[in-house]
């Protein structure tokens, strides 16, 4: 879907920097993760090749963005170290990882092609997962935007400018988040009508709603009052609820 290739391995000499000293185990796995990649039929993003801060590994990473926004979601990473590799989603600008299975961290054992074959599979699954941006209004203007991804509902991003929210939801920052769904959303990555996931219960839209995204959709009325199901604690209205106290 994109022109530019995957992983490709820069140069560090053009920018005075000692040249990369992969060995033959990290080259064919970098040979096989880039075979891979060039079949992929997923949106676009940022890739990299190269080793952490402590030359412990080597590190190939992948990065999701709202490119309309200018923002960087979300960074995953794989840290190959020969015969086994550690994957997840980076958690600080030292590409550590958060070791946890709910951001997806896994560790596996093999050769160095099945570990890059293991490595293609799980970036492309993340990078095909559909992303949502969705923004709370106060007299027009947006106070509030999250970003998630739609298949689950898991966060990725959001702030709140309380100079521009109404004074109904200042107390975001300090006490309760107000119960009203968002006013309005639009797909930030892939193709397929994320209404099918676990957004369609909190979505303000109708199913249709999307799919006039690009021309930008009207603004709905916010909800007036949350049903019995979405105030229990397992829904996804609260889980968002939480994310976004979580904000601050």
């Amino acid at each position: 879907m994109d022109s530019r290739p995957w992983f490709v391995v820069e140069d560090p000499q053009e920018d005075g920097e000692e040249p990369w000293d992969f060995d033959a185990g990290e080259l064919a796995f970098i040979a096989t993760l880039q075979a891979r990649a060039a079949s992929w039929r997923v949106p676009p993003a940022y890739s990299s090749v190269g080793r952490p801060e402590d030359d412990s590994s080597l590190l190939v990473h992948i990065s999701l963005s709202d490119s309309e926004r200018r923002l960087i979601l979300g960074e995953w990473a794989v840290h190959f170290h020969g015969t086994h590799m550690r994957a997840g989603k980076v958690c600080d600008q030292l590409f550590n990882l958060h070791e946890t299975p709910e951001h997806g961290f896994f560790h596996a054992s093999g050769t160095a092609e099945q570990l890059a074959e293991q490595c293609a599979t799980w970036f492309e699954t993340v990078l095909s997962r559909p992303v949502i941006r969705m923004e709370w209004l106060s007299l027009d203007s947006v106070y509030a935007t999250g970003w998630i991804f739609a298949d689950t509902a898991e966060a990725l991003a959001g702030g709140v400018d309380h100079a521009l929210a109404s004074r109904s939801h200042t107390g975001w920052r300090t006490s309760r988040v107000p119960l009203d769904r968002h006013h309005r959303c639009a797909l930030v990555r892939g193709a397929s009508q994320p209404q099918q996931g676990l957004h369609a219960s909190l979505c303000s839209l109708s199913p249709q709603g999307l799919r006039d995204v690009r021309h930008g959709p009207d603004v709905p009325s916010p909800r007036t009052a949350p049903s019995a199901r979405e105030e229990g604690r397992g829904s996804v209205d609260h889980r968002l609820r939480s994310w976004i106290a979580g904000w601050f």
